[in-house]
């Protein structure tokens, strides 16, 4: 049954069908041939995929982080941060990696990063000097931390999965992104030495100054969201919502770069994206539920747990799933089929199912720029012009800082684990 489970969910991938509509499709066979369940129910199963409260705040953050990606915010956070480590070397491309870090504390998200971050950076580092692969490697890669860094959409639907803590989840997300962000600007600062990119000035206290006056409403977002969810004035759920309302204001009154059918229009699109996210989770969450039903997930898992592995072959097996799965399919189906399968494998270990939330969203994440099918690539590859092995071969160093960075988060969990430990008392 597994091999048959599988082998359809192969036919259907190659014959260009939409992967909701494969996971679906199989589900809908195997039932029908195989068990005795009614097929009434299998629908009914679909929407209780995405009923769940948690996920309300995936609609609203993708709402949320649009009207804020075009209300002007992207524009005053990069000059903010290029006051602050535009005059070291690879001051430029640092401060693509830290408005990137400032961007994902808003958005949520990677590939909507790209766009805003790398449609106004990746040319400024053109003309700084910066060669063209590096520059496109640097926006594309850097975009990852917009779903690292909390309020992240990946997190959000791993609570749905695991029941863990929404709000822990976003705590574990600042170590993890902090450590890419650091990585990624070691990496920088000796590109520009070894290149000898032209150093820029230091900017006044008083350029400074105007810079930050002008990007605070953009920073105040995540101290609002956040230090709402965590004073206990709302929930992470209704904290999305407020994140809506806190974004048309700042982009329709403060900044005043969107107008009321500006905001309409976006929100027709974020509908659109919203509807491909749940879609998906639906569908997704039938074929875990036919894993489930058919015995499938235990005899996938078996072999490794009769081996009585060690907590860090457990973890090192997981990270090879997830990234080679991520490879050919996306961030959530990512999430919402291999997780399910891990989590018994990791709780027997003794793995925090925390501590395995953060690497699992780090690598469902990093399959935004794994070729083949990495999303970030395609979006890089349109929005620069550039071919897609262009992009792919930008990314490949990066990529390998984001495999390093992903053993430190994965092998050292007090990283990611400390401030939550705080926040959340019992957890471990």
């Amino acid at each position: 049954m597994t091999a048959l489970v599988f082998l359809l969910l192969i036919a259907c991938l190659a014959a260009s069908i939409p992967i909701f509509m494969s996971l679906a499709i199989v589900a809908f066979i195997i039932f029908f041939f195989y068990t005795s369940i009614p097929l009434e129910i299998l629908p009914q199963r679909m929407f209780a995929g995405v009923e769940g409260f948690a996920l309300l705040a995936v609609p609203f953050f993708i709402l949320a982080a649009n009207i804020m990606g075009k209300g002007g915010v992207t524009a005053r956070l990069i000059r903010f941060a290029n006051t602050l480590v535009g005059h070291f070397p690879g001051g430029l491309a640092i401060c693509a990696v830290l408005t990137c870090l400032f961007f994902g504390a808003i958005t949520g998200s990677s590939a909507s990063t790209v766009v805003a971050i790398g449609g106004i950076m990746y040319p400024a580092l053109l003309e700084a000097g910066y060669s063209s692969r590096f520059s496109l490697g640097v926006v594309t890669c850097s975009a990852l931390l917009g779903m690292i860094i909390p309020p992240s959409n990946a997190m959000i639907i791993y609570g749905s999965v695991s029941k863990v803590s929404v709000g822990a989840l976003f705590m574990s997300g600042f170590g993890a992104g902090i450590v890419f962000a650091i990585i990624y600007a070691i990496y920088c600062y000796f590109y520009a030495k070894k290149h000898k990119i032209p150093l820029r000035a230091k900017a006044s206290w008083r350029e400074t100054a105007r810079t930050c006056r002008e990007a605070i409403w953009g920073l105040g977002m995540p101290l609002i969201i956040l230090g709402g969810i965590y004073s206990g004035v709302f929930t992470p759920t209704e904290s999305a919502a407020v994140a809506v309302a806190y974004s048309m204001f700042v982009a329709r009154f403060v900044y005043r770069e969107l107008t009321f059918k500006g905001i309409w229009m976006i929100g027709l699109e974020s509908a659109m994206v919203t509807a491909r996210v749940l879609i998906m989770v639906s569908a997704a969450t039938l074929f875990s539920w036919l894993l489930t039903v058919q015995g499938i997930t235990q005899q996938l898992v078996r072999p490794v747990a009769d081996l009585h592995p060690p907590y860090w072959a457990v973890l090192a097996f997981s990270n090879v799933s997830m990234l080679l799965a991520g490879m050919f399919i996306d961030v959530f189906s990512n999430i919402l089929i291999i997780c399910p399968l891990l989590l018994p494998l990791v709780t027997g270990a003794g793995i925090s199912e925390l501590h395995f939330g953060i690497v699992a969203a780090v690598n469902s994440d990093m399959g935004n720029i794994t070729p083949p099918f990495g999303l970030n690539i395609f979006v890089a590859s349109g929005t620069f012009n550039k071919s897609y092995l262009e992009a792919v071969r930008a990314v490949l160093p990066w990529l390998l800082l984001a495999i390093l960075s992903l053993m430190i988060i994965t092998y050292i969990p007090g990283i990611s684990l400390w401030l939550p430990k705080m926040l959340y008392p019992g957890i471990k």
